[in-house]
């Protein structure tokens, strides 16, 4: 068991999207065309942002509005943070290595509290990777039936605002340009949801620990005088001897902790705001479902037709998952540093001696500080702010609106 096998899921999302993030310590292992499809991919991305960004001044506010930012802000999202990964290879390594020798060492309980902390979280971001995907695809495929109703084509028409050429432009131009899209937007969707499952990968395998380090110590104080008599010694002999081993784990865990901080910090601050802009603008393009619902409400918003109203709908379900098991994750992490040693308070601890009272009380200490990411506590993601942001781009909708 270690960083890269323990999640298939983490493996395939992080080949398909292109993103190539370090799975092993060391030289990367990714094939040459693996390599060179990862490159054809950012290229478009690159191709796709230049072409978009004066597309914002040559289509209507309402079609940029509703077409443009979601894309523009997954974009920016997308390249900062995996960008600043790949930047960060040598600390991306050391934080792999760590973990590898930890995994490397385990135990049954090890084992089984890993693979429960990682099981319940694949359903969900499988069904936001798939079917999100899914839905992006079929939204920018939306424009083409365009190509047997016309012969001459305007920057309105592509699916997003966009300039290849001077309009008005031929079908050829507006087919090729479409089909760019269609892989662009696509790509930076699973380039996202490819990212949100490596960060959310690394977070549960600490959180794993934590929890390993509760079960252990809780098993220590239950079980000692059982494990006394079959290795022949005295029980507070060998409570001692099995909870410096765990302390030493603990320390381990906390460095991990520690790098994981230095890793993603930034990532995560940005989520948080790029998280706020993607919601409200989730909501610009709902207004659009709600016009077409009811077409006597005043809004400068245009309507939709169904299917693109279903598929808007369908992918905003998709990203409240896609957010929420953010969320909760950094919630479990937070509440497993913090929980670490609660179950292990209501054993039988004070029958020993004071050395070993003394380090339980150390470990008691050291769980007031709980596991946060972020580096301010404003922008640190927890169920609690998983309501907050949802607050927040509701009310910049409204001003938008």
């Amino acid at each position: 068991m270690d960083f890269r096998n323990v999640n298939p899921l983490n493996i395939r999302t992080n080949l398909i999207s292109g993103n190539l993030l370090p799975l092993e310590p060391g030289d990367s292992r990714f094939s040459i065309g693996w390599k060179l499809f990862a490159v054809l991919m950012w290229l478009v991305q690159v191709i796709q942002v230049i072409v978009l960004i004066p597309g914002f001044f040559v289509v209507s506010r309402e079609k940029a509005l509703v077409d443009g930012t979601m894309n523009a802000v997954l974009s920016i999202e997308v390249f900062f943070n995996i960008g600043w990964i790949h930047a960060h290879r040598k600390l991306v390594d050391q934080l792999i290595q760590q973990v590898n020798n930890i995994l490397c060492n385990e135990d049954e309980m090890m084992k089984s509290i890993v693979m429960s902390t990682l099981q319940p979280i694949k359903a969900p971001l499988r069904f936001y990777w798939v079917v999100g995907g899914l839905c992006v695809l079929l939204w920018s495929c939306i424009p083409l039936p365009l190509i047997f109703k016309k012969v001459s084509f305007r920057y309105e028409d592509y699916r997003m605002p966009a300039v290849f050429s001077k309009q008005p432009f031929s079908l050829s131009i507006f087919l090729m340009g479409s089909i760019f899209m269609i892989i662009g937007n696509t790509y930076v969707f699973l380039k996202k949801g490819g990212m949100d499952i490596y960060m959310i990968h690394f977070v549960l395998l600490i959180t794993a620990q934590y929890r390993y380090i509760a079960t252990k110590l809780t098993a220590i104080f239950r079980n000692a005088i059982l494990q006394s008599d079959l290795e022949q010694c005295r029980p507070d002999q060998w409570v001692n001897k099995e909870i410096k081993a765990l302390c030493r784990h603990y320390t381990s865990v906390l460095r991990l902790s520690s790098l994981l901080k230095q890793l993603l910090s930034l990532s995560f601050s940005m989520i948080y705001v790029n998280s706020v802009l993607r919601f409200c603008f989730i909501g610009v393009m709902l207004s659009t479902v709600n016009n077409t619902i009811n077409t006597n409400h005043p809004r400068n918003i245009p309507s939709t037709t169904f299917l693109e109203g279903f598929l808007i709908f369908i992918y905003t379900c998709g990203s409240i998952v896609q957010f929420y098991v953010l969320c909760f994750c950094m919630q479990q992490l937070q509440d497993a540093s913090k929980n670490m040693t609660n179950e292990a308070f209501h054993e039988n601890w004070y029958r020993f001696g004071s050395s070993i009272k003394r380090t339980l009380m150390l470990m008691i200490l050291g769980t007031n500080l709980d596991c946060k990411i972020s580096t301010n506590d404003k922008l640190n993601l927890s169920l609690t702010s998983f309501m907050s942001i949802l607050n927040q781009s509701y009310s910049i909708l409204l001003v938008l609106l």
